[in-house]
């Protein structure tokens, strides 16, 4: 089934989709993590400026990483909220200075990820799932 399509009447369904929410949480940080390397590389001005980007992105890297283990665990529909807030805050700064926009779309696609993640989660939170019968298969 298709990352935007997820069945969450399963409780299958609701856990791959946490799970692969956690897993765009890991690689929004991963590229967090990379962007501000290029910018620190990069950077020729004071290093006070530069201060503050890195604090910000500490701070980012550091939700969406928490996010990422909440949601692998099939929790964490709060620290996923706040991680899909920061990629929607971040996909509207590339909008309006219309800077990388290879980025918007890999944040589109980790953003749709991320909300079927909180999704997942919220289901598994309410609990009436139906337990898929597996061994039909075999029948």
């Amino acid at each position: 089934m298709a990352f935007w399509n997820i069945d969450l009447t399963t409780k299958d369904g609701a856990e791959s989709a946490a799970q692969n929410g956690g897993l765009a949480c890991f690689i929004a940080a991963g590229l967090t993590i990379l962007g501000i390397a290029v910018i620190v590389a990069t950077h020729t001005g004071p290093a006070a400026e530069l201060a503050g980007g890195i604090a910000g992105v500490a701070v980012e890297t550091i939700v969406f990483t928490i996010a990422g283990f909440r949601l692998r665990a099939g929790k964490g529909v709060i620290w996923g909220g706040v991680a899909t807030l920061l990629l929607v805050v971040e996909i509207v700064a590339k909008l309006i200075t219309m800077i990388g926009l290879g980025g918007i779309v890999i944040n589109a696609i980790l953003l749709v990820v991320m909300i079927n993640g909180v999704r997942g989660a919220l289901a598994l939170k309410r609990g009436d799932l139906d337990v898929d019968d597996i061994g039909k298969v075999f029948d």
